[in-house]
């Protein structure tokens, strides 16, 4: 019976092109476009992000749908049950007790930290800097918890490598433009919401946890 067992691991080489090629979409995409206005010193307006955001969001859940023949609940828009804003609540208490609680340890570490809540909200009025808020929290959490977990576990039956794989990526694509200091809280703070969507299964609990901490942060750049 043990020579019948596949390691999750190897389990992610039977992942067909098309499912391979979406989960690169919703994982590198965001990361790649931050990489080419880099390389190519570009200066982009606060509503061509927004509509990055969601173009990429959209192409991903339409890829899934219409090519992977996925419901939308196959992708963690799940109906929430009423314990899950009991979740939503202590996931942004959690998130919130992880910027107010490290910074002493980030302080005797060294670790340099970036100054408020970085481009959110900078040279835009506080309507257009609330919508990015929203969308930040909506699409980060479709990109790299709803899809990419379903559609890992789907295929290693492991919430260890499901987890391990997003939370590692989604680390990875904020240490390119994230001092040393917030990537650590960065990282904290992606830890919690995926051991609260395997535990949930569904993305109401931290997509209003990520876009309430948002907007949170950016009522705090104009009015704090």
């Amino acid at each position: 019976m043990a020579g019948e067992m596949e390691h999750p691991l190897s389990a992610l080489g039977r992942l067909p092109p098309l499912t391979a090629g979406n989960l690169a979409l919703a994982l590198l995409g965001l990361p790649l476009f931050v990489v080419l206005l880099a390389v190519t010193s570009t200066d982009v307006r606060t509503v061509t992000t927004i509509g990055v955001y969601w173009a990429l969001a959209l192409l991903v859940v339409g890829v899934a749908v219409r090519g992977e023949g996925l419901s939308v609940a196959d992708l963690g828009f799940r109906r929430p049950a009423l314990v899950d804003f009991g979740y939503l609540f202590a996931t942004s208490v959690g998130i919130i007790l992880v910027y107010t609680t490290t910074p002493p340890l980030i302080e005797a570490l060294g670790l340099p930290v970036s100054e408020g809540t970085t481009a959110v909200g900078a040279g835009v009025g506080i309507g257009l800097a609330l919508f990015q808020s929203v969308t930040i929290g909506i699409v980060e959490e479709v990109l790299y918890r709803g899809y990419p977990i379903e559609r890992l576990l789907a295929y290693t039956d492991s919430s260890l490598v499901a987890g391990g794989v997003t939370w590692l990526v989604f680390t990875a694509a904020h240490a390119m433009n994230w001092p040393a200091g917030s990537l650590l809280q960065t990282s904290l703070v992606a830890a919690v919401l995926t051991v609260v969507y395997l535990r949930r299964r569904t993305l109401v609990p931290v997509v209003g946890a990520h876009v309430l901490v948002w907007v949170f942060a950016t009522l705090g750049q104009f009015y704090g």
